[in-house]
């Protein structure tokens, strides 16, 4: 399935927003930008990160009881591949829309592929240390970083 261009508009008007550890407040991630030095820290020795849900596959709402449940068994996939996460939303300023997410380090990237395929998503924003924040997609194909 090809990702049409109002939807790859959508997620660059994203914001990617991070409930940090503690008392560090939030982090926002936006696609083309720099990974914010609050993340870059929380990361430590991990090269990368991924924003990832598993709501409303295909980008399709779902039933709010799905959802939940669908986030819920990303988490427990998380746990099991022993993964830090913080939890996470996406929402676009001025617009009723958030999706909770969440931040995901540890992971090789062929696991964070893995997961997105399995809870159907379009797109997961990834970002490696010191570089900007990206959007990879995910069609019949293949994944690609845009």
């Amino acid at each position: 399935m090809a990702i049409a261009a109002a939807l790859l508009q959508l997620y660059r008007d994203t914001h990617f927003e991070v409930r940090l550890p503690s008392r560090a407040g939030r982090s926002c991630l936006r696609i083309g930008q720099p990974l914010p030095e609050t993340v870059q820290a929380w990361l430590g020795d991990a090269p990368l990160c991924a924003f990832i849900t598993a709501y409303n596959p295909f980008s399709q709402a779902q039933a709010a009881a799905l959802n939940r449940a669908a986030q819920h068994a990303l988490l427990r996939q998380l746990k099991n591949l022993q993964a830090r996460w913080l939890p996470a939303v996406g929402r676009i300023p001025g617009q009723a829309w958030r999706e909770p997410s969440l931040l995901v380090a540890d992971l090789a990237l062929d696991r964070i592929d893995a997961l997105a395929w399995h809870h159907s998503q379009n797109a997961v924003v990834m970002a490696h240390r010191q570089a900007a924040v990206q959007l990879r997609i995910y069609a019949a194909d293949g994944a690609r970083t845009l």
